[in-house]
């Protein structure tokens, strides 16, 4: 189909990528053609170039593709090993001793709260009295049975998951100067946009400079144990390697 030196392009080199039979006109599906052989012609063009100037250093990069080549089989090899091999279930009791012996690890940065929210519509039946059987915990059962009639939207977070306070207040139309300190002083509270009343509950908050509590970083841990457990593994597969080859002994130390 095309040569170049010693080079030679066959059509079966190319048939992946012709066209469907009958989507293009001859005289484009000839035009696309010269255009995959003038490619082809480029690249190969370019390579005996580069082998041609830079002679001098045509071993280094052929070292540097020999270690790529290594590389990759290594990376292959140990992540086939690992996923036959690693056991991914983590107790809850190994993950609150890895969090009580390294608490000065996980020091929060941010301020963080237990929170939700409920809302409903401005305009809902009995909305006034709904705030005021929020607010009362003898008439809370009240609130709840009114909501699941009238309301429209929850937050994404329950009160016992831990988010972050800027993430949590982002949802909710609240305006306060310092939301840490109303939302320690204030567990229940309402407030509302143009459309929806929002039913905010407050749980817990903590503010940063703590240590983050362990749900807050539970998944975190989890993930710190899988990897001190990957590397273990590693270092079996080179152990047993090394242990391998001396014991059939291919591996002489002198």
């Amino acid at each position: 189909m095309a040569q170049l030196g010693s080079e030679r392009l066959y059509l079966e080199d190319i048939q992946d990528r012709l066209p469907a039979a009958g989507s293009l006109e001859s005289a484009d599906s000839a035009g696309y053609v010269d255009m995959l052989i003038t490619s082809w012609a480029k690249n190969v063009l370019l390579v005996q170039a580069a082998e041609f100037n830079l002679r001098t250093e045509l071993q280094d990069f052929e070292d540097l593709v020999e270690q790529y080549r290594n590389d990759l089989l290594k990376h292959a090899y140990i992540d086939r090993y690992i996923n036959q091999h690693l056991d991914t279930s983590i107790s809850d009791s190994e993950i609150k001793e890895y969090y009580e012996a390294n608490k000065s690890s996980f020091e929060l940065k941010e301020r963080i709260v237990q929170a939700k929210y409920t809302a409903a519509p401005i305009g809902a039946q009995k909305i006034n009295e709904a705030k005021r059987w929020f607010i009362s915990s003898s008439q809370y059962d009240k609130f709840l049975d009114w909501a699941d009639v009238f309301a429209t939207n929850q937050s994404n977070y329950q009160d016992s998951l831990w988010v972050p306070l800027e993430d949590f207040i982002a949802e909710i139309p609240i305006d306060v100067r310092n939301p840490y300190t109303y939302f320690t002083r204030t567990k229940k509270f309402t407030c509302e946009d143009t459309v929806l009343v929002y039913f905010v509950e407050v749980n817990d908050v903590r503010l940063e400079d703590n240590y983050s509590p362990l749900e807050y970083v539970e998944e975190r841990v989890r993930k710190v144990l899988l990897n001190k457990r990957r590397l273990k593994l590693i270092e079996r597969i080179e152990a047993n390697i090394i242990e391998d080859a001396i014991e059939e002994g291919t591996l002489i130390i002198y």
